[in-house]
């Protein structure tokens, strides 16, 4: 068997369960003895048919005591760990990030890092020529305080020095020192070593870099000289210029040592006191710590820069992490737990015992970032083991199971006495009562109910089988009848619970009729009714409801089966809800009516139980409608008149992008409405998928002739493989867009199917006259023929549209001329066997050329000219 139909099948299944479970949920016991602890037995109650009777109450103990006996189940936390690591590595992340001005935001636990990369500040600056005097030399010298070695330079070559420095305070000045009074985290400046410089003279090139002590030297010829930083070397630091420029030309002379103004970067760090602010409002942890950890970072900017290891990479974050995996070597429980830590004691000891912090370049150890790597470490820390609550119950009841009801049952004789009148009862003479005495289960009641409802699906599946394979094979349509069949069984069910406090009228059977109708058709309307009326038969064995529930199910057929606007589907709610009233009046006088009852007074609560109900039902119905629809992709009249809308997204777009697209759009639809009525198609259907089928042209609206208003053609320009993928993309792109927009897969199919898989004439024909050999699939368009009456109907209006705009563009469009043109272009889609795949006859290709023929004609109509009217 074929997996659809099994599918099909599976449906139809548990529709018969699912209805089922809704009808019998609290349905009474047939015959059942309503009888309670420690009520007073109101007469002798002897054992009927002799066993053993299971003592509840014992046996429960029992159960219970079992499972009271079961110790937790503990289970380790792996995961927690690993989590736990994470978020410590992230914060340190954070504070690294706010330093460099990375961090935008911080998470509620501070663990959690976005980061916007900064635009690069080292941007090249405009070359300046200076002539470097011995004044400014000396200057330059003193400003850096740093010597650069004299070496013996070959006649006619002048010696190019300069320096580089990583500017940490931003002041334009070599500060090697800090002041005494510099504040928490300042840094002092270093040189820029390993920077890649080029020299340019006119004879000359030369490339060298910075020394350890960020000076470089170089030879060229005397003249003018260029000099330039090599910022694009990866290693080289994303710091802003803060004094000299990265490219300088100066004039050297002979025998003279060009002096290059030194060049100093700032890393534009944030201040310790803006890293507390940032972090430290979104963590509990210390500002204080995070201040050390910020000055940390601060430092590692210009130690990794000018060539050293990071101490927050290579010290202070792993002695944190081994901190913390030797705090998850033993169990840690949220709570205090024999053998065990409690969370709360863990975080205490990794505050109070911190890891060392030790930095091996220096020897020094740092007992503020250790300080504060514990407070992190406390901070993130979580439990690593926890109580594995389902694995205790699951343990708790196989113990439970364990016990032997055998071992709690007693043991009852025929016609042996098991309550004595007045007597008081107890749980196990009201058991041994069920048991032995003849009162029935529902058991019996339920399975004649099952096999009612698996006859009415098999019945509902031979029908679609049968009858319409249309809906047979699209399995989401059966799933979608299952449902309604469901919901129809439990407004039966509540039918029931209601009728004691209301009437037998308020099943809203009105609702299935119209949902059924709109989302199927009418013939599937009927079938509900049918279905609905089974339904209310076996859930309320009532006669009278049963045919109510059978006509108001058919009253709305006839007044949704053929709207065309929203105010004809409200105006059949209207109706449909009188319907039932008028339905409700007569089967109430017949059926509900006794000798001694108020006729007037019956009927009339009946039939405004009925009236309310329905009208409500069938607005709620309507509002239901837009969530099928979406669900389960069904093209309904109402989802047909809001794609209709000029107002829809989808329209918008095209006519905002594409306005020569929209018109030929809107004519398309008017000729496709046209010929859909006179073949007996969806005229609205194939009005929404013209209006449509050329979205995709919304993604590139120049490059199609209807949109170029005052522009050259593009196309003139492109090799013709190049336009015909362009043009043939408007259908992948139009598919997208209707996913984009909701637009059915009814409506969408057009968008595929309106240029088939022809040929691109025009482009193919150009191509040729260069290529003779050329291959055609590359001017095919994508998609494939239409395969419905109303698609077909989109491709040849579409087609019919482009050629007489094209042709009558030059010509008179007589009548003659449009049926010439229009004779061509359906003539040209049947041979190329464009229409293969659909279901159009000969006879109706006839009577659509006379709608074709008919519309084109009054659109092409002609006009008086008026005397002396500009451009007559």
């Amino acid at each position: 068997m074929r997996r659809p139909t099994l599918i099909r099948l599976a449906v139809f299944a548990a529709t018969t369960m699912a209805a089922w479970g809704v009808l019998t949920y609290g349905m009474e016991q047939e015959n059942a003895q309503d009888l309670k602890v420690d009520e007073i037995a109101q007469r002798d109650y002897e054992v009927v048919d002799g066993g053993p009777v299971l003592h509840a109450e014992n046996f429960a103990a029992a159960q219970r005591a079992a499972r009271e006996s079961v110790e937790p189940v503990t289970v380790p936390r792996p995961e927690v760990e690993d989590e736990v690591i994470n978020n410590i590595e992230g914060f340190f992340a954070n504070v690294t990030a706010a330093v460099n001005r990375e961090l935008e935001s911080v998470g509620p636990d501070g663990s959690n890092t976005t980061t916007t990369p900064e635009t690069t500040t080292t941007a090249p600056q405009e070359d300046t020529t200076t002539t470097t005097t011995e004044a400014e030399e000396t200057e330059t010298t003193e400003t850096t305080e740093t010597t650069v070695p004299t070496t013996t330079v070959p006649p006619g070559e002048v010696q190019v020095r300069g320096f580089l420095f990583i500017d940490a305070d931003g002041d334009g000045t070599f500060d090697p020192e800090l002041p005494e009074d510099a504040a928490p985290g300042e840094v002092a400046d270093v040189p820029l070593p390993s920077a890649a410089v080029a020299l340019d003279s006119q004879a000359r090139s030369t490339r060298t870099e910075t020394q350890s002590d960020g000076t470089f030297t170089g030879n060229v010829t005397e003249g003018e000289v260029t000099v330039a930083v090599d910022e694009t070397d990866p290693d080289f630091p994303d710091f802003a210029v803060s004094t000299g420029e990265l490219n300088q030309t100066i004039e050297c002379s002979a025998g003279v040592t060009c002096e290059v103004e030194a060049v100093g970067f700032d890393p534009e760090i944030m201040s310790v006191d803006g890293v507390v602010s940032l972090i430290g409002p979104d963590t509990l942890i210390d500002d204080g710590h995070i201040a050390t950890l910020a000055a940390v970072a601060r430092e590692d900017v210009v130690r990794t820069a000018s060539g050293q290891t990071s101490r927050m990479t290579s010290v202070i974050i792993p002695a944190a992490i081994q901190n913390a995996q030797s705090l998850f070597g033993q169990r840690i429980y949220e709570s205090e737990v024999e053998g065990a830590i409690s969370l709360e004691q863990a975080r205490i000891r990794a505050a109070d015992q911190p890891p060392l912090v030790f930095y091996p370049d220096t020897g020094e150890r740092d007992e503020a970032a250790g300080r504060a790597a514990g407070a992190v470490v406390a901070n993130f820390l979580l439990a690593n083991w926890t109580f594995d609550d389902e694995a205790t119950a699951a343990l708790a009841q196989e113990r439970a199971d364990d016990v032997n009801e055998e071992d709690y049952q007693v043991e009852f004789d025929e016609g042996e006495l098991i309550a004595s009148e007045r007597e008081r009862l107890s749980q196990l003479q009201i058991d041994a009562i069920n048991a032995t005495g003849g009162v029935r289960d529902r058991a019996q009641q339920e399975g004649g109910l099952l096999a009612v409802l698996s006859i009415l699906s098999g019945v509902l599946a031979f029908y679609l089988n049968r009858f319409r394979p249309e809906f047979w094979a699209r399995p989401r349509m059966v799933a979608l009848l299952g449902i309604l069949i469901v919901l129809a069984a439990g407004a039966v069910r509540g039918t029931v619970l209601l009728a004691d406090t209301s009437s037998w009228y308020v099943m809203p059977a009105v609702a299935f009729g119209l949902m059924t109708t709109v989302l199927f058709d009418s013939r599937i309307g009927v079938l509900m009714a049918l279905s609905v009326a089974i339904l209310t038969a076996v859930g309320t064995r009532d006669p009278g409801i049963t045919v109510y529930a059978l006509l108001a199910t058919m009253a709305p057929i006839g007044f949704v089966s053929s709207v065309s606007s929203r105010r004809a589907f409200r105006n059949a709610a209207v109706f449909s809800a009188l319907a039932a009233a008028t339905i409700a009046a007569a089967t109430s006088w017949f059926f509900h009516t006794g000798p001694q009852d108020d006729i007037l007074l019956t009927v009339g609560v009946s039939v405004g139980w009925a009236f309310g109900v329905s009208l409500a039902a069938a607005l709620v119905g309507l509002a239901l409608l837009q969530f099928f629809e979406s669900a389960f992709d069904i093209t309904t009249t109402l989802a047909l008149l809001d794609l209709t809308d000029r107002n829809h997204a989808a329209l918008q777009l095209l006519q905002e992008k594409a306005f020569g697209t929209f018109n030929h759009s809107l004519m398309v639809g008017t000729l496709a409405d046209a010929a859909a009525r006179a073949v007996g198609a969806d005229p609205l259907l194939a009005r929404a998928s013209a209006y449509y089928h050329d979205i995709g042209k919304t993604e590139n609206p120049s490059m199609f002739i209807e949109n170029q208003f005052g522009i050259a053609n593009p196309h003139d320009e492109l090799d013709p493989v190049e336009s015909a993928e362009i043009i043939r993309r408007h259908v992948t792109d139009g598919v997208r867009l209707a996913k984009k927009f909701a637009i059915p897969s009814q409506v969408a199919e057009a968008i595929v199917s309106h240029h088939g898989d022809g040929i691109m004439r025009f482009f193919y024909e150009e191509a040729r006259t260069t290529e003779p050999d050329v291959d055609t699939t590359l001017f095919r368009h994508v998609g494939h023929k239409p395969r419905t009456m109303e698609t077909a109907i989109v491709m040849l209006a579409d087609s019919l549209e482009a050629s007489c705009r094209a042709v009558f563009q030059q010509e008179e469009p007589t009548p003659d001329a449009i049926e010439k043109v229009m004779n061509r272009v359906i003539d040209e889609k049947v041979n190329d066997g464009q229409l293969a795949e659909s279901p159009i006859t000969l006879a109706q290709l006839t009577q659509m050329k006379k709608a074709f023929l008919s519309s084109l004609t009054g659109h092409y109509h002609h006009r008086i000219a008026y005397p002396n009217f500009p451009g007559s």
